[in-house]
């Protein structure tokens, strides 16, 4: 190992290198603070053997030097004094010295100070090359986080473009819906649409767990769940006779979606849909596991509908919950995911259906937007500080004709 040897005793110094040599190390010599501090800047010194009492830079100051500097290899320095007060002992620790040998030194008591400082600078050494190695895979981690990061903001993005238009109208119905994924992407998806010349079909999906397979799954359903469906829409049949598309009943067009979507994986997803009829003004919804939906009219208290039924992709051959809802101009209906009612506080409560219908019945006479805004801000105070963990989704329609 390569020792500065600081000492401006030139017998001292040559008795303390002659020991130094003897013990196996390589010696650098310097007369005074002031050399010493100037070769451990233009040498890769690491190992500091200093007198305390010097002309110009005493070694205590040397000492202060090689600290402030922070050099990238950790320096080690041994103060040599014939003080040994416990004051100079301690002014030494304070200007960062390492150790110390009280005069005169003997060979034996300097070979164990060396071999000590030794340990220590291998074992910094080690630290410093696995911190350079955690920095490294530190680097590589962060430039594979920024691109998948950047992908997931390319699929966020063709997730919100595949969502309706922020106000649409069809066949009698005016829909708005509001979207804040727990991440980049959601698990959760709807739409609303015209099916034929006089029915309005709408859904609300939520797929089970989270993150990118939830997302893909619900993109997937997504590009299916649509009257012009490339493939066949589950939401349509040819007319065995005319050969003509029929629009499936809710119930029919479900149970098409389990046909389809029989889980290989534990993966499964729960839908509400309903289709409007504005020659009955009747809603027929099927429900597959998914919270009901709730009718908010003028003059009444807002009502939940529907039983729940099993979501899609858990067996082939279940039976899943039908109802139909007569509606007059001016009723609205809402469809939400189960990220609104279980949104949890600081105290680990959950929102809840209750809340939920006593807002909508205060809010029942504000406009759409107002009403699925304000809502989305009382989850978010709900919430707190609190990490959002479920996609909220919000879809709401309101009877504009019957």
């Amino acid at each position: 190992m390569k020792v500065l040897l600081v000492d401006d005793d030139p017998v001292a110094r040559a008795i303390h290198a002659m020991m130094l040599h003897a013990q196996g190390h390589e010696v650098v010599e310097a007369a005074d603070g002031e050399l010493a501090w100037q070769l451990v800047q233009e040498t890769k010194i690491t190992f500091v053997v200093s007198d305390w009492m010097m002309p110009n830079l005493a070694g205590v100051e040397l000492c202060r030097k090689i600290r402030a500097a922070n050099f990238e290899d950790y320096v080690y320095v041994i103060l040599c004094t014939s003080k040994g007060a416990k004051s100079d002992l301690i002014e030494g620790m304070d200007a960062g010295a390492d150790d110390f040998l009280v005069k005169p030194i003997g060979p034996e008591e300097l070979r164990v100070k060396v071999r000590a400082g030794e340990r220590v600078l291998t074992l910094q050494q080690g630290l410093a090359d696995k911190n350079r190695e955690l920095a490294r895979i530190n680097g590589q981690l962060q430039s594979a986080h920024k691109l998948v990061e950047e992908d997931l903001k390319a699929a966020a993005w063709m997730q919100q473009s595949l969502l309706p238009q922020p106000t649409q109208q069809a066949h009698g119905i005016e829909c708005l819906w509001r979207l804040e994924p727990s991440g980049y992407i959601a698990g959760d998806i709807f739409n609303c649409f015209s099916m034929g010349e006089h029915e309005t079909g709408f859904y609300l999906l939520d797929v089970c767990g989270h993150g990118v397979p939830a997302a893909m799954l619900s993109v997937t359903l997504s590009m299916v769940l649509t009257p012009e469906a490339t493939y066949g829409s589950p939401l349509m049949a040819l007319h065995p006779l005319t050969g003509k598309s029929e629009v499936l009943s809710p119930d029919d067009a479900v149970r098409e979606l389990n046909r389809r979507f029989q889980s290989i994986d534990d993966r499964y997803f729960t839908i509400i849909y309903g289709l409007f009829d504005i020659r009955t003004s009747t809603v027929r919804f099927a429900q597959a596991g998914h919270p009901g939906p709730i009718l908010i009219r003028k003059g009444a208290k807002p009502k939940t509908y529907g039983e729940g039924g099993m979501p899609v992709g858990l067996w082939p051959k279940i039976m899943f919950d039908c109802f139909d809802i007569p509606v007059q101009v001016g009723d609205r209906l809402l469809l939400y995911s189960d990220g609104v009612t279980e949104c949890i506080d600081g105290t680990n409560m959950a929102f809840g259906e209750e809340r939920l219908l006593s807002y909508l019945e205060e809010r029942a006479d504000v406009p759409l937007e107002d009403l699925l805004e304000d809502l989305i801000l009382k989850l978010k105070n709900w919430r707190g500080k609190g990490e959002c963990t479920d996609d909220i989704s919000l879809l709401v329609l309101e009877v504009t004709a019957t």
